[in-house]
């Protein structure tokens, strides 16, 4: 079988999710059922990926990242340093999740025999060896799934979408169900983070929901990354109508210890972001608020609430778009 590296171009941890299905598929017919991954550090895919058994090594392309002014693959020379790295470590094969025709390029020059890769345009398809190419996502949405899962059935690694699913440690898991013994149930996770403010509901909303599901009799977990903290501690931590039993604030830096906790909880709601990603991949329902974005379709756990823009996203509106079941025994009416 051939040593496979697997390139996964795009940004976001929701991105890396996505694509886990098919490289699980991928390594099932690679080198002692394993593939290298190159993707983008703000992928995080070390962590995101750390409970796969398929992933051999991960190598980080640091170009234009989000929080520097220049990475070290920035420009021709860190391209061809990298491009000398992967030559060093021998593939036999390369499958690009990507129109980019610098990876192909990269990947010649590294002499991986094989290369594989969506050939959008002329000039990637210079570099790629392998067909069929395939044709851009046209439809509504986000491209990124549609278009993997279209190299994957083209090149015969799949023979239909696979709903994208993670692989959460049982150590995790249940250091995670301890830390949030003390809520009620059903608990609510809400996804606070967002890597760009138009996708951001905002803290107040949140903070209306939460007095209202915990009024409710419910748990609530404000869950984001390290640059949530500060902001949801002060505006959450005293806030006059929550509980202190009632609801957790986790904002850490490991998504896998995100998507443990996401395993703990009953729902999961919020910005258009990784966390709302995890949670469908994890097996929690989840609501996504679409102000900015198109709305996800690919997950049937995933489900979307659109609006012109975030501030149009009401309160009342999350509410009677979340699971009626959770609420049938309350005696505290959710009203306003």
């Amino acid at each position: 079988m051939q040593k496979t590296l697997v390139v996964q171009h795009y940004p976001g941890i929701g991105d890396l999710v996505w694509h886990i299905p098919y490289i699980r598929a991928i390594a099932s017919s690679s080198k002692a059922g394993k593939v290298t991954i190159l993707t983008r550090p703000s992928c995080r895919a070390f962590d995101v990926l750390s409970g796969e058994s398929c992933i051999e090594d991960v190598i980080e392309f640091d170009y234009k990242p989000r929080n520097k002014a220049t990475g070290r693959h920035d420009g021709l020379i860190g391209k061809l340093l990298l491009a000398a790295d992967l030559r060093r470590r021998k593939f036999d094969r390369i499958v690009i999740f990507s129109d980019r025709a610098c990876y192909a390029a990269m990947a010649l020059f590294a002499g991986i025999p094989l290369r594989i890769g969506f050939g959008f345009r002329p000039l990637q398809r210079l570099y790629l060896n392998s067909r069929p190419f395939i044709r851009p996502h046209t439809g509504s949405g986000s491209a990124v799934y549609p278009e993997a899962t279209s190299l994957a059935i083209a090149h015969g690694f799949v023979d239909r979408p696979i709903v994208p699913k993670m692989q959460v440690p049982t150590s995790l898991i249940d250091k995670a169900s301890e830390h949030m013994a003390q809520l009620p149930r059903p608990r609510y996770a809400f996804a606070i983070g967002a890597s760009d403010p138009k996708k951001n509901w905002g803290g107040q909303r949140f903070l209306e929901l939460a007095k209202i599901l915990i009024n409710a009799g419910c748990g609530v977990v404000f869950l984001g990354g390290p640059a949530e903290r500060e902001d949801a501690e002060r505006q959450f931590s005293t806030a006059n109508g929550l509980k202190n039993e009632a609801f957790q604030i986790v904002c850490q830096a490991s998504v896998l210890y995100a998507a443990a906790i996401l395993k703990s909880c009953d729902f999961c709601l919020g910005n258009d972001t990784g966390v709302l990603n995890v949670a469908a991949a994890c097996d929690v329902p989840a609501l996504g608020l679409f102000g900015s974005t198109p709305p996800l379709t690919h997950d049937p756990l995933l489900h979307a609430l659109p609006g012109r823009n975030m501030d149009e996203i009401s309160v009342e509106s999350v509410i009677n778009h979340l699971p009626t079941s959770h609420f049938q025994h309350r005696k505290v009416i959710l009203s306003y």
